[in-house]
Formats: C-alpha cells, sequence, structure tokens
C-alpha cells in the first residue's frame, strides 16, 4: 500500500517505487510489470492512477508496453560523460556495445558565419559536412552532424565509409588527432524526420548536443551536432567541490 499520508501523489510513489526496484536489481532489463488492474490491487489505487504512472515510465523509456503482452523494463540506458572526450566508436566499445554507422550524406558547403565563428574560420571557408546515423547493437541512438574544414583533409568525402571512425581517419590519413572538446547541451524534441530515423515518437524529447573538437596544437578541427535519444542515453559528470 502507498502512504496517503504523504504529500505526494500516488502516481509519483508508485513511479519512484518502481525505479528504485529497478536501481536495487528487483526488477531488471526484461522483466514483465504486473498489469494495471494488479498493480491497483497492490497497492490500492485507481487503475487510471497505475495507467498514467506507466505512461509516464514509457515516455521515460523505462518500460516498453507490448500489445497483448504486457509491460516490460526497458531500462537498458547507455551512460555517457563529460568527463573523457572519445569518439562514438571507442566510447561504445568501452561500454561492451556494439557502434555501427550509416551515412546519411556527404557535402560540401561555404561556411556559415556562425560555423566560421565557431571554428574560428575566414568566411565561406569551404567545408566537408558528414551526416550520420549513428548506432549501438543496431539500435538508432542519434543523428549525427559533423563539419571539418576542407583544407585541412581534402578528399575526404572520398574516403570514409559507413565502417570507418572518422577520427581514426583523421589520424591516420591527416596527422590530425583529436584530444579535448568543448560540449553544451539543450533539451529539445525530435521532428518528424528525426523520429522515423530514430525510431521514435513524432516529438519525443531528445538530447541536442553541440561540439567543438581541438587538436594536439589547440585548433579547433571539428564541429558537429548530435540529436539524441533521452529514452535511451544519459549522461553524467565528475567534480570536486572548491573549498
Amino acid at each position: 500500500m502507498l502512504n496517503d499520508e504523504e504529500s505526494v501523489p500516488f502516481y509519483k510513489q508508485l513511479k519512484n517505487k518502481i525505479l528504485d526496484d529497478i536501481e536495487s536489481g528487483r526488477l531488471k532489463h526484461g522483466d514483465k510489470l504486473p498489469s494495471e488492474r494488479e498493480l491497483a490491487e497492490m497497492y490500492q489505487i485507481s487503475r487510471m492512477t497505475a495507467r498514467h504512472t506507466l505512461s509516464i515510465l514509457e515516455r521515460e523509456g523505462v518500460v516498453e508496453r507490448r500489445v497483448g503482452a504486457g509491460t516490460f523494463i526497458t531500462n537498458n540506458k547507455i551512460t555517457m560523460n563529460f568527463v573523457t572526450f572519445n569518439s562514438f566508436t571507442k566510447s561504445m566499445l568501452n561500454k561492451g556495445f556494439i557502434p555501427s554507422t550509416q551515412i546519411l550524406s556527404i557535402n560540401k558547403m561555404e561556411a556559415t558565419e556562425r560555423l566560421a565563428a565557431k571554428l574560428q574560420l575566414p568566411p565561406e571557408e569551404m567545408m566537408i559536412v558528414i551526416k550520420r546515423l549513428r548506432y549501438a547493437n543496431d539500435i538508432p541512438i542519434a543523428i549525427e552532424e559533423s563539419f571539418i574544414p576542407e583544407v585541412l583533409c581534402p578528399e575526404l568525402d572520398q574516403k570514409i565509409t559507413d565502417h570507418d571512425s572518422l577520427y581514426e581517419i583523421l589520424d591516420n590519413e591527416y596527422g590530425i588527432i583529436l584530444v579535448k572538446s568543448k560540449e553544451y547541451m539543450r533539451v529539445t524534441f525530435s521532428d518528424e524526420s528525426e523520429s522515423k530515423l530514430l525510431k521514435i515518437r513524432s516529438e519525443s524529447p531528445c538530447i541536442f548536443q553541440e561540439i567543438i573538437a581541438f587538436d594536439q596544437n589547440d585548433n579547433q578541427v571539428e564541429f558537429s551536432t548530435s540529436l539524441i535519444r533521452s529514452d535511451i542515453v544519459k549522461f553524467y559528470s565528475e567534480s570536486n567541490l572548491k573549498g
């Protein structure tokens, strides 16, 4: 039974109970939750409250509802951090996932004023633009677009394929080693075309990330944007309090 003396609404109490069970390991990825009716009976709440709780957990990517089968835990989030700068490929491999990539487009364009300012380039510098769909264990998790000055890596657009790591090509072919980054994030919502690529509902909450990557000589080399599924990926950082 949930505590009716608390000021916290029943649906939040039930949500927190399920999240606590996941955190403690009592509920694991793939486990089936009780039905709305069973949850209502177990915790002496209305079925509407139980349904509302499951709907919130579904939107947050914690559970998956399967028609005719029930509601299952899908708490298989990928944790990424701000502490270590790494390529997508290496980040996924280090976490035990199998990364893969689909190139959506490769183009050339003149740098806009904003892009030139981001990378400290002369106006109208020619850029190579690579747009890719990123997967982990065959699940699409991000749409990434990279902007790199063509003068730094001529013919890059002819060398990169779905199976290549961009950062490895920059290192092996052009001697450019990216060693640090500045990252900015905000919450946004996927449009219809983005949702189809990521296999999520339209207007789903996502993380929009902008990165400026620097080489070993502290030069800005790449500006990239990523639209990342918030139901699968979570970020963390570590910091020390200055006394």
